[in-house]
């Protein structure tokens, strides 16, 4: 069970960092394009523009990255980290 976990978590991680390199290429192609940037962060912290097609974008201050939330595919990564952390949390008390 445990090594489904480790191979699993392998995945995501390699399959995330395709992703971020896949957008780092469409980052540079819109960034050219973006007329009004600051109205798509809600709250100051929450990126939201459904026109935009990156998943992952460069933060607004500080180094990192931070998820598209219009787009689909966020919702998945949340819930698929936050699957990791619930099992890793409740595996211990399982066995």
């Amino acid at each position: 069970m445990i090594t489904y976990l480790i191979y699993g978590t392998i995945i995501f991680v390699l399959l995330l960092s395709a992703i971020t390199f896949y957008n780092t290429i469409i980052t540079k192609k819109w960034r050219n394009k973006a007329i009004n940037e600051s109205q798509s962060w809600k709250w100051g912290m929450f990126y939201y523009n459904p026109m935009d097609k990156r998943i992952f974008l460069p933060k607004r201050s500080g180094l990192g990255l931070t998820l598209n939330f219009a787009h689909p595919i966020s919702t998945v990564i949340m819930c698929l980290l936050l699957l990791i952390v619930i099992i890793t949390l409740i595996y211990p008390f399982i066995k």
